[in-house]
């Protein structure tokens, strides 16, 4: 079946192309949410049956070339909502900034760097550090973060600014200045 099929049967009302997005994107939705959330394997399962919920009760409002791209934001979005009323921190990986190879020498190095970009990263105000952390390390663009956390795009186009600003002047006041 190919996406338009599936598409055209999705706003139908089709239940086996439910089943047929389902099966095409469970392991798509579900690495995104487990990204984020880490082992909650009972949260990613209820989780990626969610956004499947909010695909068939959008079905109508889904475009050919965006199932996947939707998919995909409707699962960062609950993943981080839940993340949220956890009432934890943003993870932010090791080595998040430095991804090609290096000597041990540079390694050592650039985990320190890592190491104190999290802890500047830290003294940001909680919705800051999550505007950052989805913009710079999940790749979000800024208008798909401010709509998911529900704030003004242009709030957070200023907070993004003044937040580099506070990073810069943490990381030059702990020597840091690559």
């Amino acid at each position: 079946m190919t996406e338009q099929e599936l598409l055209k049967a999705l706003q139908k009302g089709d239940t086996a192309a439910l089943e047929e997005l389902i099966r095409r994107y469970t392991a798509y939705v579900s690495s995104i949410i487990r990204r984020i959330l880490g082992g909650r394997t009972e949260d990613c399962e209820e989780l990626t049956s969610e956004v499947f919920l909010v695909a068939w009760n959008s079905r109508g409002k889904l475009q050919e070339g965006k199932i996947k791209g939707f998919l995909g934001s409707v699962a960062r979005n609950k993943a981080f909502v839940r993340l949220r009323g956890l009432h934890e921190d943003l993870p932010l990986e090791e080595g998040v900034i430095f991804i090609e190879e290096r000597s041990v020498e540079e390694a050592a190095e650039h985990t320190d760097a890592a190491i104190l970009l999290e802890k500047a990263l830290s003294q940001l105000e909680k919705p800051h550090r999550e505007l950052f952390v989805r913009h710079y390390y999940y790749g979000q663009t800024v208008k798909e973060a401010a709509e998911e956390m529900q704030i003004n795009l242009s709030t957070a186009k200023a907070w993004l600014c003044r937040g580099r600003e506070k990073l810069k002047d943490i990381l030059e006041k702990e020597g840091y200045t690559e």
